[in-house]
């Protein structure tokens, strides 16, 4: 079940040309580009150009054009144009976002991105909103995500949970670490790691934490129709619907983009045949979805 959050009002926007910057046709990439075209183009004037790059060369941007880059590999080669050109990043986790923005030398008033990432407060949000009584949590972090380890610990802290974090370095080190976390029968909170969860990874974590009949809470609704007992994320949609309000929003005057977060717009999936499995009783989507507002008010 989708339940979506409120849109922003529309303001009049101030840029003529849009170059939506892709380098692949996943589904997330397509529905976004589509979404993201047609509320432009309802909406307003501006006239957008979709560019697809494959191999960060000869990128093609018109001047006096705002780029929207979907994905981290978009982004990096985002970084590689003139400067003066602002960019928003999409569907792009905030590690890889920083790490572009350092690595390009540019500055964060023109290098800006809505995060891939959920802001660890809305994670365990829906955590106690499912297990109102837990009291601690396991986690796998990988090279790029244990950097964030200060951030999830304060966040974590300040609903009495603990966190028991293993952190993986290798791709060799995956199983291992995921077994010790299960011993400990903890919860498993999935947090966006390039090393620890990929396609060809997902299966292997799903049927461990099942066979030791512990729930994970994943971080896409892919992984949760896939064998995550639930996940908050933000649809293509939703983001394509935040990136044509922050478009209208921009001031007319100067190319000052606002600070990188994460969505405001999110989503809920619950898996209810895994929650059966796990005789785990769970309520209704909108009392979930509506205690998740109230915890981020």
């Amino acid at each position: 079940m989708l339940v979506s959050a409120c849109v922003l009002p529309n303001i009049a926007h101030a840029w003529g040309n849009l170059t939506i910057l892709t380098t692949n046709d996943t589904t997330a990439v397509t529905e976004f580009v589509k979404q993201l075209k047609l509320e432009i183009n309802e909406q307003s004037s501006i006239k957008v150009n979709v560019s697809k790059n494959d191999s960060g060369l000869s990128i093609n941007i018109p001047k006096d054009t705002l780029v929207i880059a979907v994905g981290t590999q978009a982004l990096s080669y985002a970084g590689n144009l003139d400067e003066s050109t602002p960019v928003i990043g999409v569907l792009v986790p905030k590690s890889s976002y920083e790490s572009i923005l350092k690595d390009s030398g540019r500055g964060a008033d023109h290098f800006s991105a809505i995060y891939l990432d959920q802001p660890f407060n809305r994670q365990l949000s829906l955590v106690k909103a499912i297990f109102p009584n837990i009291f601690s949590i396991g986690v796998l972090l990988g090279p790029v995500s244990q950097f964030q380890s200060n951030d999830l610990q304060s966040a974590a802290k300040k609903m009495s949970i603990e966190v028991n974090i293993r952190l993986v370095n290798r791709a060799d080190e995956l199983q291992f670490n995921l077994e010790k976390l299960m011993l400990g029968k903890q919860l498993l909170l999935a947090i966006p790691d390039p090393l620890i969860y990929t396609r060809e990874t997902a299966q292997t974590i799903l049927l461990t934490t099942y066979r030791h009949q512990v729930p994970v809470i994943g971080f896409s609704q892919s992984y949760a129709k896939s064998g995550a007992i639930a996940a908050v994320f933000s649809s293509p949609k939703q983001y394509a619907s935040e990136i044509a309000n922050l478009i209208k929003q921009l001031p007319k005057d100067q190319v000052i983009l606002p600070t990188a977060r994460a969505a405001n717009k999110f989503s809920i999936e619950i898996n209810r045949q895994v929650a059966r499995s796990l005789d785990i009783q769970i309520t209704d989507d909108a009392l979930i979805y509506q205690k998740i507002l109230k915890d981020e008010r």
